[in-house]
C-alpha cells in the first residue's frame, strides 16, 4: 500500500474511531472499514481507463482529480450548459 493511500485510510478510521466516541479495541474494525471505502471510493469515482493505472501513484493522482472534479462547485455556467444537452 502506498504512503498516500495508508495516510488516507488512517486518517478515515481515526474519523470513524472519533465519532463512536473513542471505543477501545475497535482499531482494527475501523481500519478495515476505511479501507473498504477507500477502494469503493475508488470502483465509483474513477472512470474505467483510469482504473487500469500500472502503479498505485498513478492510480491515486487519478483518485484525487476524480474526487476533486466531484467535489467542484457547480458554477451557474455548469447548469445553464446541462439545460442545454
Amino acid at each position: 500500500m502506498n504512503d498516500e493511500r495508508q495516510e488516507w485510510i488512517s486518517k478515515r478510521a481515526y474519523g470513524l474511531w472519533e465519532a463512536e466516541g473513542r471505543p477501545h479495541g475497535k482499531d482494527r474494525e475501523h481500519w478495515e472499514q476505511a479501507a473498504r471505502e477507500r477502494a469503493e471510493l475508488e470502483r465509483v469515482a474513477l472512470p474505467e481507463h483510469l482504473k487500469t493505472k500500472r502503479n498505485s501513484n498513478e492510480a491515486d493522482d487519478a483518485t484525487r482529480k476524480a474526487v476533486d472534479a466531484i467535489r467542484r462547485p457547480r458554477r451557474k455556467d455548469d447548469e445553464a450548459l446541462a439545460l442545454r444537452h
